[in-house]
């Protein structure tokens, strides 16, 4: 009998441990959200690197299951699975995570070095006229990540910044 009690009491202890996680993980969400509206994050970034992304959305997501994760992992070991068994699973969870993370800025990060280089530099300002790599246009515009150019045919052309500095860009 005592076995079958301990056991209950475990099983009654994991159930309380996913519901209160999953309590926490959906306020932090929510507040973390809220907070992020208030300060305007979407906007700001929207205006400074012109990108529209859902950043209030992205970071509340990401810590929610971060959250949830724990979580998880707390539960399980209330029901007796071994902790050398949770911390390989967290290990390759977090492996899983960095890889994405780097993957998605691989991009992201040489275009926004390059950005500052030429809006630091000012070699090149809105109403150029440059050539590169065989087009012909007038910059439009210049952000961290991308310049906006205007070719002779009217048409609208982002070129990643990184490109911009990579390769051979005549002023005209």
């Amino acid at each position: 009998m005592v076995e079958y009690s301990d056991i209950s009491i475990r099983i009654v202890t994991a159930l309380l441990v996913l519901l209160l996680g999953l309590l926490i993980a959906n306020i932090v969400n929510n507040t973390l959200r809220r907070i992020l509206r208030n300060i305007e994050i979407n906007r700001i970034i929207h205006e400074q690197l012109n990108l529209k992304i859902s950043a209030e959305e992205f970071s509340s997501s990401v810590l929610k299951y971060l959250i949830y994760f724990a979580t998880v992992i707390i539960a399980l070991n209330q029901l007796g699975v071994s902790t050398k068994v949770l911390q390989m699973v967290f290990i390759v969870f977090l492996v899983i995570v960095v890889v994405f993370v780097i993957l998605s800025f691989k991009d992201f990060a040489p275009n926004l070095i390059s950005g500052f280089y030429i809006l630091k530099t000012g070699k090149l300002k809105k109403g150029d006229i440059i050539e590169i790599n065989e087009l012909k246009g007038k910059v439009l515009n210049i952000n961290l990540v991308e310049t906006k150019i205007e070719t002779n045919n009217k048409e609208l052309i982002f070129i990643p910044n990184s490109n911009i500095t990579k390769f051979k860009v005549i002023k005209r």
